[in-house]
């Protein structure tokens, strides 16, 4: 087997403290950038690889985050928003010279708790993408001293990286407003902090502007559920004053109901206008495109990377709560259609 090579032999070949070598690998300010890149250069030469362990026991640091994972639909990495986010923090924590690890969500019953898996990997700090808040083993992490960043959810001395999901919904609403649309129908999704931010920019809306929300045009729908949005779909096209617009609660909703709209003999969007959430990639392929928010991933991902390596890197701050808004961006499409020019055409 081969001798690994240590700090010391790359001292000798370089002619310099094993100190000096320390500094330069550690990227120290007390040392010159030339000198940095000549030791640094060597190193590779003569391949040296860090003592990992050594590293982590000398810094109390494993520079190991743990990612909890945990949603409903049962999709995990192929629910597109979430992996766009963790992707985008994946690329920040590696580039600050951290990895990241999967708890083990799994129903084994072989399966250690959350907070055991933590103190077993020796977690430096957790990123929960999703999970069921109400879960005591979820709590119990949220009740530690351990640092920690939640997307899109609110919560006591941890960091929130959240949609702006009032305002995006406001932006979307207005965009369909502005098209004059008024009798806007809305399927949402189920009791979350997601929904209830969207629900209420929508009754706020609805209210400022005086329209009437009336009980036939707004039901529930689980996020990405299809089979509830056609049906729900059909619903609304079955009421005498038929609603000009539906929102769904998210694009695969809004895709499952345009099909069904299309399937029944009507047209997106001159007959009904619909507009979906999130910016999935699926949208660009459909036609029409689907009108809908592009949330902005890509900034998610590196704010929850950057506020958690921070809060991991300096823990004489205390722990309190904070929340990074992130604002999404309406994407026209073309499946909402410009109601009052059509009204006035047929008369």
């Amino acid at each position: 087997m081969e001798e690994s090579i240590s700090l010391k032999d790359i001292a000798r070949m370089c002619n310099v403290s094993v100190s000096t070598v320390s500094k330069a690998m550690n990227d120290r300010p007390d040392i010159s950038s030339s000198k940095k890149e000549e030791i640094r250069r060597i190193a590779k030469e003569m391949n040296y690889i860090p003592n990992y362990m050594a590293s982590t026991l000398k810094s109390k640091h494993t520079r190991n985050i743990g990612v909890l994972l945990s949603e409903q639909t049962g999709q995990g990495l192929l629910h597109e928003h979430f992996a766009r986010i963790l992707n985008s923090f994946k690329v920040t924590v590696e580039e600050r010279g951290y990895v990241m690890t999967f708890l083990n969500a799994s129903n084994s019953p072989n399966r250690l708790s959350y907070m055991e898996q933590c103190k077993y990997m020796r977690f430096d700090g957790i990123f929960i993408l999703c999970a069921d808040y109400q879960l005591d083993e979820v709590r119990e992490i949220l009740d530690s001293d351990m640092p920690v960043v939640v997307v899109d959810n609110t919560l006591p001395k941890h960091v929130n990286i959240a949609s702006n999901q009032y305002g995006d919904m406001r932006r979307l609403i207005q965009f369909v407003y502005d098209r004059g649309h008024r009798k806007i129908a809305y399927i949402h999704g189920q009791n979350s902090e997601v929904t209830r931010g969207r629900l209420e920019a929508y009754m706020s809306f609805m209210k400022e502007h005086k329209l009437s929300v009336r009980r036939e045009y707004v039901y529930t729908c689980p996020y990405r559920d299809t089979e509830r949005s056609v049906s729900l779909t059909k619903t609304l096209l079955s009421v005498p004053d038929k609603p000009s617009c539906i929102l769904y609660p998210d694009d695969l909703a809004a895709v499952a109901g345009m099909n069904a709209i299309q399937e029944m003999g009507l047209r997106v969007p001159e007959d009904i206008s619909v507009v979906g959430y999130d910016g999935l990639s699926l949208t660009s392929f459909v036609r029409p495109r689907i009108a809908t928010i592009h949330q902005d991933t890509v900034s998610m991902g590196i704010q929850a990377g950057n506020k958690l390596i921070n809060r991991i890197e300096f823990p004489e701050e205390k722990l309190r709560a904070e929340t990074v808004v992130v604002d999404g961006m309406v994407e026209p499409g073309e499946s909402v259609t410009v109601w009052k020019i059509l009204v006035k055409k047929t008369r």
